[in-house]
């Protein structure tokens, strides 16, 4: 699998919009292929629409999207609420878990980390040795590194009923002991957090 997040900067106000235009049409481009998650920035930078979709391949995702684009309702019109877009393209983990939907939220916090070139495969190796622990506390929905787009990026995104409920697991987890893995910040160049919530028609609520 591979997973493309997509990241749309809107003109002031107009995030709403453009999931509103989405949300009308989504089921036509549905039929091709689903949207794993689609939020909006609640936390971070103002304004923006992430989305989250996944397909088998490179190919895969160049056959679905080619399909998609000869529908007459897909894709809606909105450009003229966007300041700018960013497509990247993730691989996941080899402790990544199974792409899930349904209500894990409705609070999703999306962490990027910009490892040091050459660094992942340590940090990896440190997320494996201490994530169980870190999932009896609360799950985790995705981590994939970067493979096009920003390089060297570690992504990863965790389900929280509540800003409340995401800071007490975090509290709790360095409480214990159990998190952050020991020694990984040594290989981040550069760390990032948004907090999402979704739009209506989100698979992931």
């Amino acid at each position: 699998m591979i997973y493309e997040i997509r990241t749309y900067n809107c003109l002031p106000g107009g995030a709403q919009e453009l999931m509103q235009r989405v949300g009308e049409v989504y089921e036509h481009r549905a039929k091709y292929s689903e949207v794993a998650g689609f939020w909006y920035t609640d936390i971070g930078p103002l304004h923006q629409v992430v989305h989250l979709w996944p397909y088998e391949s490179m190919d895969d995702r160049l056959r679905v999207r080619a399909e998609a684009a000869k529908d007459k309702n897909w894709p809606p019109e909105t450009y003229d609420l966007i300041a700018d877009m960013q497509s990247e393209i993730f691989m996941p983990t080899s402790f990544c878990p199974e792409m899930q939907s349904g209500e894990l939220g409705p609070v999703y916090e999306m962490r990027t980390y910009t490892i040091k070139p050459g660094g992942f495969p340590e940090v990896a190796k440190r997320w494996e040795a201490a994530l169980g622990e870190r999932l009896k506390l609360s799950p985790l929905l995705f981590a994939g590194f970067s493979e096009h787009g920003g390089l060297n990026k570690f992504v990863h995104i965790w389900p929280y009923k509540n800003v409340d409920h995401r800071a007490e697991v975090r509290a709790q987890a360095e409480a214990t002991g159990v998190w952050p893995p020991k020694g990984g910040r040594q290989f981040s160049m550069k760390q990032e957090n948004k907090i999402l919530l979704p739009a209506s028609f989100s698979p992931l609520q």
